[in-house]
């Protein structure tokens, strides 16, 4: 809490400014003791480990580094002064419980649809103590995690470095597009965790063509969510300069006018020179996005594309072997 009563910092954010650099090095720390405790709690009470439950540990590590990776690197001499950047209102933080409590929801839900899919009821799955309870909590925990990190990342809150509108040059805009693709690389993040966790999660959860189908979905939305963030921030740059640049060149294109009219010797191709700059600031692209962005994303999916095809085949080859 700083000396203004009604701001604060998510533990979300906590975490991200705490972990230790390089982000992967921060990440595997992570994943190391949420694996330990996994196996640990396997054995004191005598339950299988499954793999699907690392899957579980690889999306969880993800979902809780998620931002640090839009925070970047930061000083940690200077921790406690740079910390201050990123409180934020009170208000903000409430509302986002809402948000995770929506995303618990969604993977309780979700959770229930696999299970009936597998062949069990509605409430073996939340009743006693069983070999599932631990990658349940886990399941639970990143709808709540995931839930909060959307609605973050949907309000802006991470968007703290990025351009300002006195760094918008509409007539030389490609530097501002490369920070608006810069979401290709979280996209791609994204998509091979899905690919690695996915080979570990789908066996358990059967073939089901409608649970590949909506995994998959939701795995595309996350991916469009970490695209669309920066070029998000880019546009609405954009449009707000071309809006105020407009609203300038009104004037002036009617004062040219007039002058034309009035057949004045000073605004001789003035008019036709003034209409041509607002023409091309009207036509300005807002989206960063170019063919080759699109066409690399494109690519990516056919990451989790193959790791759900290529887990299938193994499966059946497999299969075919032991019988």
């Amino acid at each position: 809490m700083t000396n203004e009563k009604n701001m604060g910092l998510a533990w979300e954010h906590r975490l991200a400014l705490r972990l230790p650099r390089p982000l992967l090095f921060g990440a595997s720390i992570i994943a190391v003791c949420l694996s330990a405790a996994y196996l640990s709690f396997q054995w004191l009470f005598g339950f299988r480990v499954e793999a699907s439950a690392f899957g579980m540990v690889v999306f969880l590590v993800v979902v809780l580094i998620t931002p640090a990776y839009f925070f970047g690197p930061y000083d940690h001499k200077q921790y406690k002064t740079e910390v201050r950047t990123f409180y934020i209102n009170l208000a903000v933080i409430r509302t986002s419980r809402f948000a995770g409590a929506v995303g618990l929801l969604v993977s309780i839900g979700l959770w229930e649809l696999i299970q009936v899919s597998l062949g069990e009821n509605f409430t073996d799955t939340w009743m006693g103590l069983h070999g599932g309870s631990a990658v349940s909590a886990m399941f639970l925990l990143l709808g709540w995690i995931s839930g909060r990190d959307g609605y973050f990342l949907s309000a802006g809150i991470w968007n703290r470095h990025g351009p300002q509108p006195s760094d918008i040059d509409l007539l030389n805009l490609e530097h501002i597009y490369v920070i608006g693709r810069s979401g290709l690389k979280g996209a791609l993040v994204w998509f091979i965790v899905v690919a690695i966790a996915g080979f570990l999660i789908l066996p358990d959860m059967g073939s089901a063509l409608w649970i590949v189908l909506l995994l998959f979905v939701i795995n595309i939305g996350g991916g469009f969510m970490f695209l669309l963030a920066p070029a998000r921030q880019i546009r609405n740059l954009i449009r707000q300069t071309k809006r105020e640049e407009l609203t300038r060149l009104e004037p002036l294109v009617r004062q040219a006018r007039d002058d034309t009219l009035t057949r004045a010797p000073s605004s001789q191709g003035h008019l036709s020179d003034l209409l041509a700059y607002k023409t091309q600031i009207e036509s300005t692209p807002e989206w960063s996005f170019d063919s080759s962005t699109l066409l690399r994303f494109s690519l990516y999916l056919l990451i989790p594309i193959g790791s759900m095809v290529g887990g299938a085949l193994v499966e059946r080859f497999v299969d075919l072997v032991l019988d």
